[in-house]
C-alpha cells in the first residue's frame, strides 16, 4: 500500500498546465483505468472480508455497516459494493475486466 500512496504522491507533484490537450486526456484515459482497477480491487476485498464477516472484528454486523461507518461511505455506496462483490463471483468474465479496468463498477 506504501508504494500505492508513493505514486499516487507523485501523480499529484505533476503540473498539469505544462501538459498538451491531448497529453491530458490521454491522462484522463489512463487514470479512469486505474480507478476502475482500483474500485475492483476495492469490491474484491470487501468481498472477501464480507466472506469471512470481518465487520464482527470492529464489533459491527455487516460490511456495509463497516463501510458506512469507517470509510465513511453512503449507505447507496457501501451497499453497491458489497453487492457488487457478491455477483462479480457469478460473473468471472465481468469481474476480469473490472479487474482489467476496462469497465467500470457501474457496468
Amino acid at each position: 500500500m506504501d508504494e500505492l500512496h508513493a505514486a499516487l504522491d507523485a501523480l499529484a507533484g505533476h503540473d498539469l498546465h505544462d501538459l498538451s490537450d491531448g497529453a491530458l486526456l490521454e491522462r484522463t484515459a489512463a487514470l479512469v483505468a486505474v480507478r476502475n482497477r482500483l474500485d475492483a480491487e476495492l469490491t474484491r476485498t470487501v468481498r472477501a472480508a464480507d466472506t469471512r464477516q470481518a465487520a464482527e472484528h470492529d464489533g459491527l454486523k455487516t460490511m456495509q455497516s463497516w463501510l458506512r461507518g469507517h470509510a465513511r461511505l453512503s449507505t447507496a455506496e457501501a451497499g453497491r459494493i458489497v453487492r457488487a462483490g457478491r455477483a462479480l463471483e457469478h460473473l468471472p468474465a465481468v469481474a476480469a475486466a473490472f479487474a482489467a479496468g476496462t469497465i467500470t463498477a457501474e457496468q
